[in-house]
């Protein structure tokens, strides 16, 4: 059997040495280029110029605790002309802000999401930067367009069987500019497949802290998203599989677990989900098939887990919410410990301890099944609640 090659990066020695994303992409893309193997990271602090791009069949692994990937402070520039779709440059004002191999965000008013552009500068000429791949959508500078420095941390995108571990992530928000989180995150994940994040801490990003798009059996376990501007995790665009086990998702500035759109088959257990601003768990379109066991849910602006509003009512069918301990949520928001703001069908509500039970519901509530859960009765907020 061949044996899995494995190599080092390190600020002062190891077969790769730098306090840069170069030395560890270089250890990385060597180890993908042998077929795949360890990449083990020593203690320090490495500036993130671009993201660290994973591969496949590559594990990544650093020192707990003291392995930390810092995101150097972002620039932006407008950009100077109009480009279509699927061009592989762009011209910027202020092209020396951009550095050959930097990362590199371009958008405009009329690009969010997924028609935002992440690439790496790969050459430059003039007022032009070549770019690593082609744009997503039409960039006009009638729209605001801009190029910015902003970009994933870490980044897997079309990659399978790979890992990353023990990695402190400091997105150093104060310093950089907001990226949208389908196009980027403290860690993001795109079209990745069997991909797993182990005792990875993503705090202070300008965005999100774990995101994935269209990804199959992604395990998040032990991880911790903290004190972000975005979400603390988001799941989205049709991933299915995930297995999302004993992680901490606290202080962040939306909802502690945002399931996007089409997410199913998921499993959420025995993680703590607590002082996010908006709600704890957010379910939405097509948010089906799954199971939230275990979860200590306390203490976030919004409800502890919200079914959003959806004019096809496909929101949260077929879930199971069993053994979450809840209290003192909605502190900013006046929803409910568990609210529905659209109708869901075979939700099993059972074992869960409620403090105080409040619920907003729109619907029927046949198609809800409660049993054997401790209510603590309250009147702090007049909202409708169901009868158990």
């Amino acid at each position: 059997m061949k044996q899995m090659c494995e190599l080092s990066v390190g600020l002062y020695n190891g077969d790769f040495v730098g306090d840069t994303n170069v030395a560890i992409q270089a250890a990385v893309d060597k180890a993908a280029s042998l077929g795949g193997g360890i990449v083990r990271l020593q203690p320090g602090r490495y500036t993130m110029l671009d993201s660290l791009h994973m591969r496949s069949n590559v594990t990544i692994i650093g020192t707990e605790d003291k392995t930390v990937l810092w995101k150097s402070p972002s620039t932006s520039s407008p950009v100077l002309y109009y480009l279509g779709y699927g061009h592989f440059d762009v011209s910027v004002k202020e092209p020396d802000k951009f550095p050959i191999g930097s990362g590199i965000y371009v958008y405009d008013s009329k690009t969010p999401g997924f028609k935002a552009t992440v690439a790496t500068v790969i050459w430059e000429k003039g007022n032009e930067l070549g770019l690593s791949c082609m744009l997503n959508a039409d960039v006009h500078p009638a729209n605001d367009a801009r190029a910015a420095s902003v970009y994933p941390v870490v980044s897997g995108c079309h990659i399978k069987n790979a890992s990353l571990r023990d990695i402190v992530i400091d997105g150093n928000s104060s310093e950089n500019e907001y990226i949208n989180g389908c196009r980027g995150g403290g860690v993001y994940l795109y079209q990745a497949h069997d991909i797993k994040l182990e005792n990875v801490t993503v705090r202070n990003f300008n965005g999100d802290g774990i995101s994935f798009q269209q990804c199959i059996n992604t395990i998040v376990e032990r991880c911790v998203c903290t004190d972000n501007t975005g979400h603390g995790l988001h799941p989205g665009s049709g991933s299915v599989g995930t297995i999302i086990r004993n992680c901490m998702f606290s202080g962040n500035g939306q909802d502690g677990i945002f399931y996007c759109l089409r997410v199913s088959y998921t499993l959420c257990e025995n993680c703590v989900i607590k002082n996010n601003k908006k709600h704890g768990i957010s379910i939405g379109h097509r948010d089906n098939n799954s199971i939230l066991k275990g979860n200590n849910i306390v203490d976030n602006g919004g409800a502890g887990i919200y079914f959003r509003p959806d004019t096809l009512n496909f929101t949260g069918h077929h879930m199971l919410i069993d053994g979450n301990y809840l209290e003192n949520n909605c502190r900013l928001e006046d929803d409910g410990e568990i609210c529905f703001d659209t109708s869901a069908n075979n939700v099993h509500i059972i074992n869960n301890i409620i403090k105080p039970w409040t619920n907003i519901i729109k619907q029927s509530t046949d198609t809800i099944k409660q049993s054997t859960n401790t209510i603590e009765q309250s009147t702090r907020r007049k909202i409708s609640a169901i009868n158990i």
